[in-house]
């Protein structure tokens, strides 16, 4: 079976896109990318001169957490914990990386731009899509972002404005919280033309020993396999109130995760943890995962997965519950000791 899909006008070879980050810094990860048979690519976020700090990293900037967890001799089970900053070249580098990379790949490449202002939005948007790329993914959700940044008064503007300069497609990509669905809303609205759900959380581990911070002495993006579950509710919400794609990311390590996420109503999963852990390998065999499911349940394209499980989420007043005390009764019969 064939796991070709379209996704905003695109021709993907399979739904399963490399996402931002420090497997897509580089041509030769692109070239990677496309052998494994990946989808597309979203390219490592340029940030704005605004921000150029963020172009130098720390190091050591990664750690993995609870590593000595291991499924079948495979690591499944982690979380990475990292300080990844924006790519490290200028804004003019980025520019040609672009175009290296369309000139080396026939995979979509999809442009990830990271500013302040709207007006700086807009003319980073503008370089990206003169520059070549099929698509453009802002990401207004870094959990390395400066500042507080306030969706409503930041970022929807700057959506808004991207939209009505560029003709390639906008992925808006968000952040895990509660407001997820009306964030989601509000993104439409302002002219998305997908969303990508969700980035990393924010999160802190400390060294007992030193009593300090681990890694930087700071905060860090926090994800692995774990965050598929949060995420997954948050496709499903988002699913059933906007009428633009979703590509999931967060904690896709198999083809069942995939498909999960496809069935929740997701059109493209985006990957990287197990890239970096297990290798690009993961991309073939997650593909096929895929297309084992589908065969085994005689699915021939894979729009037929999409939302399948939506229709089966039972609201929660519907929920059945059993009335009066417990099947076996309350525990009385305790005793002091």
């Amino acid at each position: 079976m064939s796991l070709r899909t379209s996704f905003l006008g695109l021709d993907l070879q399979s739904p399963v896109i490399v996402a931002s980050g420090p497997a897509s810094h580089d041509v030769n990860q692109v070239r990677s990318a496309e052998e494994q048979r990946a989808g597309a690519i979203v390219l490592k976020t340029a940030c704005s001169d605004r921000y150029a700090e963020m172009r130098s990293w720390p190091r050591p900037r990664y750690k993995l957490l609870e590593w000595d967890k291991q499924i079948r001799g495979r690591s499944n089970a982690f979380s990475l914990y990292s300080y990844e900053q924006a790519y490290s070249g200028t804004l003019n580098d980025y520019w040609e990386f672009i175009r290296v990379c369309k000139r080396h790949t026939s995979l979509p490449v999809i442009g990830s731009i990271f500013a302040g202002p709207a007006p700086e939005w807009e003319e980073l948007a503008g370089n990206v899509e003169s520059n070549g790329a099929d698509a453009i993914e802002l990401d207004i959700s870094s959990p390395h972002r400066p500042g507080s940044l306030a969706f409503e008064s930041t970022f929807v503007a700057a959506i808004r404005a991207v939209a009505k300069i560029v003709k390639i497609p906008v992925l808006v990509k968000l952040a895990p919280g509660p407001d997820v669905p009306d964030q989601c809303v509000a993104a439409e609205q302002a002219g998305a033309s997908a969303l990508t759900l969700c980035n990393r959380l924010r999160g802190l581990d400390v060294d007992c020993d030193s009593q300090r911070p681990i890694l930087h002495g700071s905060y860090g993006g926090i994800g692995g396999p774990w965050a598929k579950y949060y995420t997954m509710r948050h496709v499903a919400e988002a699913a059933r109130r906007i009428s633009v794609p979703i590509s999931a990311t967060g904690g896709v390590m198999t083809g069942e995760d995939a498909v999960k996420y496809i069935l929740l109503g997701a059109s493209t999963v985006q990957v990287l943890s197990c890239i970096l852990v297990n290798g690009w390998e993961s991309i073939g065999r997650i593909n096929d995962g895929i297309r084992s499911y589908c065969e085994g349940k005689h699915v021939h394209a894979l729009h037929e997965l999409c939302g399948g499980a939506l229709g089966n989420l039972t609201p929660p007043e519907e929920i059945t519950r059993w009335s009066g005390e417990p099947i076996d009764g309350p525990r009385n019969d305790w005793k002091e000791q």
